[in-house]
């Protein structure tokens, strides 16, 4: 019972990160390959957020039952290299927070990739999907 109600509202989460992508039309995955697949069909992303792939959207990313919340909102714009830093939490099912500062870097000679850096040694990338 408890396991079902801590889904719940990750579930919610992930629908809401979803109605809401960064841009109107533009779904960040953090799997390349995974674009088509999930872009076909109906319910790929509920199916991709459910098997834990992570999905980007203006104020964090999530999964089903993975959550990270950050301020401020990201401005995407690959005109020039830019960095900017952004505070926030992690949450995993339990509930468990873990306070988290996030490093979002955007390279002109990689548009349609961000690159959010959380003290590992390689930072955590999403990919522009194409509709």
């Amino acid at each position: 019972m408890i396991t079902q109600f801590l889904k719940a509202p990750a579930a919610l989460a992930a629908a809401a990160a979803l109605a809401g992508p960064l841009a109107a039309e533009q779904l960040y995955l953090d799997d390349a390959t995974a674009c088509d697949r999930v872009l076909i069909s109906q319910d790929g992303i509920a199916d991709y957020a459910g098997e834990g792939g992570l999905i980007l959207h203006e104020n964090g990313f999530s999964s089903l039952e993975y959550f990270c919340d950050f301020q401020p909102a990201l401005h995407l714009d690959w005109s020039s290299y830019r960095v900017s830093d952004h505070t926030g939490r992690c949450e995993l099912p339990g509930p468990q927070y873990f306070p988290q500062l996030f490093t979002v870097a955007l390279d002109p000679e990689d548009p349609g990739i961000v690159s959010i850096w959380m003290g590992d040694p390689e930072p955590l990338r999403f990919f522009a999907c194409s509709s």
